[in-house]
């Protein structure tokens, strides 16, 4: 079920790694824009990934990146203690901001 240019892609290491930021790239910038950016992000950066765990520790590994790029929005427009001083919501926002690309890392699992 795979498609070929996935396991080809999947071999070579340095488009693997070209492919994996690209995505990482892409996907962060989608979600500045819609949520659902971050879902998009995960199963971006999994699908090159060799196995698996790879693929759900990169789809972690980018919600991680979008976290600290939040909480960089949050702190250069001075709004980063108000936020965090919500609980909570900000809890919550963050948990998303780890979740959601993790969870569309499980597309790996599927292609």
């Amino acid at each position: 079920m795979t498609p070929e240019f996935l396991t080809e892609l999947r071999e070579d290491d340095s488009r693997r790694v070209a492919a994996t930021n690209g995505a990482a790239l892409l996907g962060v910038g989608l979600s500045l824009f819609h949520w659902s950016g971050l879902l998009l992000a995960g199963a971006l950066v999994a699908l090159p990934q060799r196995t698996i765990p790879r693929g759900i520790g990169a789809g972690f590994g980018v919600g991680v990146l979008a976290v600290v790029v939040f909480l960089g929005q949050l702190w250069f427009g001075g709004t980063l203690g108000l936020v965090l001083g919500m609980g909570q919501p900000a809890w919550l926002a963050l948990a998303l901001g780890l979740g959601l690309p993790t969870f569309g890392a499980l597309v790996r699992g599927v292609v």
